[in-house]
């Protein structure tokens, strides 16, 4: 509906769980981190909790896609007891035929099936949602069938999803010997306030966004009032869309988010029951909506109250007050805020062009605000307001930079002293380098002396990652780079400000320049990637990688086994981890040294990574490499081996049917429409990339000659050639 209007490839807030929108919060990543060593180290019996809508099943659909062939799985939603045997729902749900049979039966049949999928060298994963409804019955059935084991394997891994109170009933007395047997277990809380903005920008990124749709207040607005429920979320958040895309409004403000609160209050239903215990009656007349209590269960409240500081009403704010009395009141309050927060003489609230000049909750001009007609005003109960408390001083983040030298003949020097004081860095020679280790120990760098064995990339980093959690224990992000690369001035605090908001990030990168002199250059492939948009990307291109240190650690680091690409490598396995990669729109660091390859090397050592990079990852979902692969086989071999060959049998058949005709000239006639068409490919680049940039004629021709030296590199990684040297 909305979707042309605001740029947007599909709806970004819909409540079905979807597993491409899965927003990474901080209680989001530890949840998956516990389910994911459950199944991965046979905990047995796993538990996940959390209130009515905070994702719990969006995280188990990620689970299940990122199982693989070596486990059988089943989801299994809405048993309850009086609606038929467990041992039923059991076997229905891993696909197995069952009859009315006794329980006895059904037992040893669902026992033969766990043991007959182990022979298959596969784990039975049994995921059950709202196990809260589980009767205590069921719940003893679920432990016995996890004594089912062969030896001292547990044929069963079983996953229990549900809300707060399946806590209670696991805590029990009579249900000890099943709380013992729990490996792993966490509790999902509603997101914080600066999560809801991550959330809802992610959101819409995902769903193909690229500019700002919802102002800063207008987020601020659905935390408060969504109590940072990402459900709750969505359902704002998609009426506000339909909303401001009626009004043709761009850019949803303040306003219309106050619209859809109170039409949702007033008018609609929103997920709570007029007579749930402990919530009042929708009334437009006596709450206009604005209250931290609207929309939210009590079990939700009592969540975000314990995620988050917030105003709680005392026992004497219940009582009606006049509606001058509340003004004064409110006005009190502001006033205390705005002491509280902001230097003298400056404004509680940033510009918003959607929002009135007027204050919008003032008594005196509610009715008109909304198009009501006018009436006088009835007594209305006083709104409550949350007070933030003295902000905390947080700590600022700690990152370092890890240098990797594989060139004797490249100084780090410039390398190092583009960190700027205060960031520790280490350098990694990764062979024998005297004269650059003085240099970079001279500058101020941690030396990681080269160890015995083959030294990789992977090794090297990991080296130098461990020697920088030995200087800074309390290691935030890691800044990884190759000497000869300078660091922009501003990448490294652009690129903290950017990972404190995007906490589902785990690797980001930037901008790659050239330095003086190089221009017009024949970049390769890999380093016009380093040029593309600003966004989500699979891997990042070069060298460089900043990376979020609780991320990297989880993933195992790099994998020091291979011979290149093990960024990524990394940047794979964390997209499977469920994190996302990023391009940031910023300079990240500058070529500040000649190279030691020529483009037609570093397009060799290209081919040859492309065809590494399919070997690790070719497969499906990433396919990694493959299309790199098959354009350098197709355009820098196939091709000219074609038009050669054609070349070479037109002056054969020239010369036998036609010996009047000269059979050099139909070779040179071919062989030109074979560059014509290498000519056209080039323009086609040309035009794409801006005619009038002399940056675009290097990129251009490097971008179809390229395939040429990449084709040598695959060729040279198919027949068991080394890599060439970095």
């Amino acid at each position: 509906m909305y979707e042309q209007f605001f740029g947007l490839a599909e709806k970004p807030f819909s409540i079905q769980p979807d597993p491409s929108f899965l927003y990474w919060g901080r209680t989001h990543r530890l949840a998956y981190a516990m389910l994911e060593y459950g199944v991965l180290n046979y905990a047995g019996i796993s538990v996940i909790t959390g209130e009515v809508g905070c994702g719990k099943t969006t995280l188990i659909h990620r689970l299940l896609d990122q199982l693989s062939d070596t486990h059988t799985v089943t989801l299994l939603s809405n048993i309850q007891e009086g609606r038929g045997d467990l041992l039923s729902w059991v076997l229905m749900g891993f696909g197995q035929p069952f009859s009315d049979d006794n329980h006895v039966a059904l037992f040893s049949q669902l026992q033969s099936f766990f043991i007959g999928e182990y022979a298959k060298g596969k784990r039975v994963v049994l995921i059950i949602d709202e196990a809260q409804n589980l009767s205590m019955d069921m719940l003893e059935e679920l432990r016995l069938l996890s004594n089912i084991n062969a030896g001292k394997d547990q044929l069963l891994q079983l996953i229990l999803v549900g809300q707060p109170e399946l806590k209670d009933v696991l805590n029990r007395p009579e249900l000890l010997q099943l709380a013992q047997r729990i490996g792993s277990d966490f509790h999902l809380t509603p997101l914080s306030r600066e999560e809801v903005h991550s959330y809802i920008e992610t959101r819409l990124s995902i769903a193909g966004c690229r500019r700002r749709v919802f102002t800063e207040r207008a987020i601020d607005l659905i935390a408060e009032q969504s109590r940072g429920v990402p459900r709750v979320i969505n359902i704002i958040a998609d009426t506000a869309l339909v909303y401001a895309f009626s009004a043709e409004d761009l850019v949803v403000g303040v306003e219309t988010i106050r619209s859809v609160v109170r039409d949702k209050k007033a008018y609609g239903v929103f997920g709570i029951a007029a007579n749930e215990p402990g919530v009042g009656p929708i009334s437009s007349d006596e709450d206009d909506g604005e209250g931290p209590d609207a929309f939210v269960g009590e079990q939700n409240r009592a969540a975000y109250e314990a995620a988050g500081p917030a105003y709680a009403p005392g026992p004497d704010e219940g009582n009606r007050v006049s509606p001058g009395a509340a003004a004064e009141q409110r006005a009190g309050v502001r006033a205390d805020v705005r002491a509280r927060l902001m230097p003298a003489g400056s404004d509680l609230s940033p510009p918003d062009a959607h929002a009135p000049s007027a204050p919008a909750y003032e008594p005196a001009h509610e009715a008109d605000a909304y198009g009501a007609p006018e009436r006088e005003p009835a007594p209305r109960q006083e709104e409550a307001y949350e007070i933030a408390p003295e902000p905390a001083l947080q700590e600022p983040p700690v990152t370092g930079v890890v240098i990797v030298g594989a060139d004797p003949r490249v100084s780090p020097e410039a390398s190092i002293r583009s960190v700027g004081d205060g960031r520790p860095v280490v350098f990694v020679p990764m062979t024998a380098m005297n004269e650059a280790i003085a240099q970079a120990r001279k500058a101020g760098a941690e030396i990681v002396e080269p160890g015995k064995g083959l030294q990789t990339g992977g090794r090297a980093k990991n080296a130098g990652y461990r020697q920088l959690k030995k200087i800074a224990p309390d290691l935030s992000y890691v800044q990884f780079i190759e000497a000869g690369a300078a660091l922009d001035p501003d990448w490294l605090s652009a690129a903290e400000n950017f990972m404190q908001r995007r906490p589902e990030v785990a690797v980001i990168d930037g901008r790659m320049r050239n330095s003086k002199g190089e221009l017009f250059s024949f970049p390769t492939l890999a380093e016009q990637r380093l040029r593309d948009a600003a966004g989500e990307i699979v891997s990042v291109a070069g060298g460089g990688a900043f990376v979020r240190a609780d991320a990297f650690e989880a993933a195992g680091g790099f994998r020091g086994d291979l011979l290149s690409c093990e960024v990524d490598d990394l940047c794979i396995r964390q997209r499977r981890r469920g994190s996302h990669i990023w391009r940031l729109e910023a300079d990240m660091a500058i070529n500040a040294q000649r190279r030691r390859r020529g483009w037609w090397g570093r397009s060799v050592l290209r081919g040859f990574d492309n065809a590494y990079a399919m070997s690790l990852h070719g497969g499906p979902p990433e396919r990694h490499g493959v299309g790199q692969t098959l354009n350098a086989i197709i355009w820098g071999l196939v091709f000219p081996l074609f038009i050669l060959a054609s070349a070479g049998l037109g002056a054969l058949v020239a010369s036998k049917l036609a010996p009047m005709m000269q059979a050099p000239l139909v070779a040179a006639g071919v062989l030109a429409a074979g560059a014509g068409i290498y000519g056209l490919k080039i323009l086609a680049s040309l035009l794409v990339r801006g005619p009038f940039r002399l940056s675009s004629w290097g990129g251009a021709f490097g971008a179809v000659l390229g395939r040429i030296p990449e084709a040598l590199g695959v060729l040279r990684f198919w027949f068991g050639g080394d890599r060439p040297a970095r």
